[in-house]
């Protein structure tokens, strides 16, 4: 269907939407407002962030050398599960910073909602990464099978 050169375009789509998607469920049900409509525009507005900061941050890079200092052999599990702790941190961090100040605006409260909803937000974002990449991973091998 695509091409293999776009495996990382295709990948970061994937993953941006299955990503938002998965973050916009968690945070609309922790604030007690999950409707259809909270959801359609909350994944508008996490997918636009989720994707274009995959698309501008080298991710996998940094993963790389962030688990790199601590395990030496890439095909390691906890060097695969310190990688992604790492492009999930950033990426919670951005996109949780992000996605509050578009709902919040400039607000006095922002940094400290932020510290408050954090670590069960990473935490919840981590396990679903940890989970999906490996299974987006492939289907996205599938989808860029093309020449």
């Amino acid at each position: 269907m695509f091409k293999r050169d776009q495996f990382g375009i295709v990948f970061n789509t994937v993953f941006s939407l299955v990503f938002s998607a998965a973050l916009t469920v968690f945070v609309k049900l922790m604030q007690g407002s999950l409707t259809f409509e909270t959801l359609c525009t909350g994944l508008i507005v996490s997918f636009s962030i989720n994707f274009m900061l995959g698309s501008y941050i080298p991710l996998l890079k940094v993963g790389n050398k962030f688990a790199s200092c601590f395990i030496k052999k890439e095909s390691s599990p906890l060097f695969y599960f310190l990688r992604m702790f790492a492009i999930v941190f950033i990426m919670t961090v951005f996109m949780s910073l992000l996605v509050m100040f578009s709902e919040m605006g400039f607000h006095p409260a922002l940094l400290r909602v932020l510290l408050a909803t954090f670590p069960g937000t990473f935490l919840y974002a981590y396990i679903v990464a940890c989970i999906v990449f490996p299974v987006l991973l492939i289907i996205t091998q599938k989808l860029c099978s093309g020449e």
